[in-house]
């Protein structure tokens, strides 16, 4: 027989670890699964000490998905796809991410138009999922979840150099982008996911507290290929039932029991995915793909949104750079044991930094509500104008690495969209993904004034010093087609995927209504980043917990 869950879990990313221990918290009694594709090892040190999170990248960690470049209208032809890191291992992203907690504002929630979710309904879930020692503000901020929130323990003198560049021109310290009151123009550390030095993610603060308890079965290389649908199509709603998943190649399945769910929690690629794989989403598209639609949401997949980036890098003649404190001396090829000594003894220093967690949010126009965009500012100089991939190339070859700083930046509140659509109908076949970058021109825009900020910083009296030579997007390209055109050819992702399943309250445009539950479909719901109908100008692993935290409630009171 089948075993039965009063909730299963696909998915054993960020949203579900804090599902997990939020419904076993009510109700003891509840029986859980939560299958995870990846692996079971979150406590793995590439994933615990902050600066190795360039070892992370494109391991069995990752998911590694690429975009389809046929697919990407708003990107240049040199371009190869856009390279999506997502996490596969229990914690998904939040093992996975760059730390950064910020949230956005108060206006994002507001602009997504659902009831109980606009800035008012969500500010008590933020702060639930948080205890924060960075700043001491009961109006904004928790002081008892499981999330820790923390200032950075790490600092350079070219980031010194970076906030005293960016005071001279004009742009004032801002010591909490997410204090809603004040807003996020400014510039400063950024708040980081950590704990004495080592990352806190959903798995270490949510999961682990909850990983012995008898009623909750984790079950970690676990691929979900469908979820158990019956009825639907023309007659009546359909119903979720369970799900088929496989363990090595083997087949298995998993029930529910009376009242139970099943909560797509695979992210905003996954959880489209297996929407569609089940018969959910765009009837054309399903048929053309053999396979059988249940419900027809036209909505699934759509509206895929990311933040787009692109980086301006200098080289300089001295060694000052982050890269620079690893090697005994600055000296190449000898590494230094102080950073070590100093993490191990004191949880401080460079090992607690990846390297992007000093910056800060710009309005590049007098007329924008909000910042449209964020600028992480990093002591080191960017091999390759690609972003992520120069945490991939500087994990082999961080002993030789020459000095520089790079400027990162980020549309923080794209226009542009996206779609997650099948490939085929095979689960084990990776989806096709279009980023949609910068297909709407105020975008560009964004990441263009950004450009000409970084080196109007990167060329100022305060950088001097340093004799910065540009490398990237180098001193030949000049004009606003010359810059469009770098853009358009290297843009690359700040990590921040949203927004395939949107929640909405017609459900001719959206996926799941404001309680979370799939349109057409009973006792199935979507509760992870996938449902935001609006990317929120931050960091979104905030804003996935607080989903998470808000959707533990909506199942307490749906039960």
């Amino acid at each position: 027989a089948t075993d039965k869950y009063d909730y299963i879990l696909v998915g054993g990313g960020t949203a579900s670890c804090a599902l997990a221990k939020r419904l076993l918290d009510a109700n003891e009694n509840y029986r859980l699964l939560v299958l995870e594709a990846g692996s079971p090892d979150y406590e793995h040190k590439h994933i615990k000490v902050p600066a190795a999170v360039g070892r992370v990248f494109k391991s069995k960690f990752d998911w590694d998905f690429t975009s389809t470049s046929e697919a990407e209208p708003g990107l240049g032809p040199n371009h190869d796809g856009v390279y999506l890191c997502r996490g596969k291992v229990l914690g998904g992203s939040s093992c996975t991410n760059v730390l950064l907690y910020n949230r956005g504002s108060a206006g994002d929630f507001d602009k997504w138009k659902v009831p109980g979710w606009a800035s008012k309904d969500v500010l008590e879930y933020f702060k639930k999922a948080e205890t924060n020692h960075a700043v001491r503000d009961d109006k904004f901020h928790g002081q008892s979840g499981p999330l820790s929130v923390s200032p950075v323990k790490y600092t350079n003198e070219l980031i010194d150099t970076f906030l005293d560049a960016s005071e001279s021109a004009g742009y004032s310290r801002n010591s909490d982008f997410n204090n809603w009151d004040k807003g996020q123009v400014g510039v400063g550390p950024f708040h980081v996911m950590q704990q004495d030095g080592v990352r806190s993610s959903a798995a270490s603060a949510y999961l682990s507290g909850v990983l012995k308890h008898p009623n909750l079965d984790v079950v970690t290389g676990a691929q979900v290929s469908k979820v158990a649908i019956e009825g639907g199509a023309k007659e009546s709603q359909g119903e979720a039932t369970g799900v088929h998943y496989s363990v090595d190649g083997k087949a298995m399945a998993a029930g529910l029991k009376e009242g139970g769910e099943v909560i797509l929690a695979a992210g905003s690629v996954g959880s489209p995915h297996l929407l569609m794989l089940s018969g959910v989403g765009p009837k054309k598209h399903l048929e053309e793909h053999g396979i059988e639609c249940v419900a027809d949401l036209p909505a699934v997949g759509e509206n895929l949104q990311d933040h787009p980036a692109a980086v301006v890098v200098y080289e300089v003649d001295k060694r000052v750079s982050v890269t620079d404190d690893f090697r005994l001396f600055g000296l190449p090829n000898i590494p230094s044991p102080w950073p070590l000594i100093k993490y191990l003894l004191s949880g401080t220093g460079i090992f607690t930094s990846v390297g992007c967690d000093y910056g800060g949010f710009f309005k590049t126009a007098a007329a924008k509500d909000d910042a449209d965009l964020q600028i992480r500012f990093i002591g080191a100089k960017a091999q390759s104008p690609l972003g992520i991939s120069n945490y991939e190339e500087y994990a082999k070859k961080w002993l030789s690495w020459p000095s520089g700083f790079t400027f990162q930046n980020i549309c923080v509140r794209p226009e542009s969209k996206g779609t997650v659509r099948l490939r085929s109908g095979d689960y084990r076949e990776k989806p096709e993904i279009s980023t949609g970058y910068l297909t709407s021109e105020a975008d560009v825009e964004s990441i263009r004034n950004g450009l000409k900020l970084s080196r109007k910083l990167g060329t100022s009296e305060n950088f001097k010093k340093y004799n910065p030579v540009e490398v990237f997007p180098g001193p030949s390209v000049q004009t606003d087609e010359e810059l469009d055109d770098y853009i358009r050819n290297s843009a690359h992702s700040g990590n921040a995927l949203v927004g395939s399943c949107r929640m909405g309250v017609d459900p001719k445009s959206s996926v799941v209504d404001p309680e979370l539950r799939v349109n057409g479909v009973r006792s199935l719901r979507v509760i992870d980043s996938s449902v935001m109908p609006l990317l929120p100008g931050g960091q979104t692993c905030s804003s996935t917990l607080m989903i998470a935290e808000k959707g533990a409630d909506l199942l307490m009171h749906a039960a």
